[in-house]
Order: C-alpha cells, then sequence, then structure tokens
C-alpha cells in the first residue's frame, strides 16, 4: 500500500492531469506553509508557493472573521498570466493551485473541491 505522502501526490497529479494545460502547479500545504505534497512545474518553487499560501489563506480568514462574513471557502488572485487559487481543505490545511491564463476557472473550482474532499477523506482515514 502506497504511504500517506504518496496517495496525497497522486491525487494533485489526476487534479493536474485531468485539468490538461489549465492547470501549473498544485500542492498541498499546512496552514503554517510547510509542504505537504505537491505536483509543481519546474519553474515554480514549491517550497516558495506553499509559504505564500498559506499567508494568502491567513489573511483572507483574517478579512472575512473581521467582517463577520462567515468561514472563507476559498481566495483567487488574479493576475496577467493567470491565477492562483487557494482553499482550506482538511484540518490545518490548503489546497494551492496555480491556473494558467485563461483556464477554465469553474470546473478547475469543482475539481479542487473534489481533490479537497479526496485529501480531507485520507487524512481522516
Amino acid at each position: 500500500m502506497a504511504s500517506r505522502s504518496e496517495q496525497i501526490n497522486t491525487i494533485l497529479g489526476q487534479l493536474v492531469t485531468n485539468n490538461g494545460n489549465d492547470i501549473n502547479g498544485a500542492a498541498l500545504i499546512s496552514s503554517d506553509g510547510i509542504l505537504i505534497g505537491s505536483r509543481m512545474s519546474a519553474d515554480v518553487n514549491a517550497d516558495r508557493m506553499g509559504a505564500i499560501a498559506a499567508t494568502m489563506m491567513g489573511v483572507t480568514t483574517r478579512v472575512v472573521n473581521d467582517l463577520k462574513i462567515g468561514k472563507a471557502n476559498e481566495a483567487i488572485v488574479n493576475a496577467e498570466s493567470g491565477y492562483l487559487l487557494v482553499m482550506p481543505v482538511a484540518a490545518q490545511m490548503i489546497l494551492a493551485i496555480i491556473l494558467r491564463q485563461h483556464a477554465n476557472l469553474g470546473m478547475i473550482r469543482i475539481e479542487a473541491r473534489e481533490t479537497g474532499r479526496a485529501i480531507a477523506e485520507l487524512m481522516t482515514a
């Protein structure tokens, strides 16, 4: 049987593979920015992205708490050349996905939620 780390990387790999050229990389990160698993293109520093994603999710959580608008489900940065999608997926874990420009954001958001559920199930098994 594959280790938990291998299973996480397989789940992330399926997310990247199932979305063709839309996804440039995906990572599972602890809420304190430690990389748990990733499937990144060679030009992305996964450790740096983990730290950035954790910071982004932390700020997003503070904003929604201050505004009293509930729990943060996701945060999306829309940039010139693509997107960064960050969402909590399990206790103290964050899924971060780098998308290319013109990616099908709606479909990837659906796939990201499914990936998050698969990771949460794995972590509670």
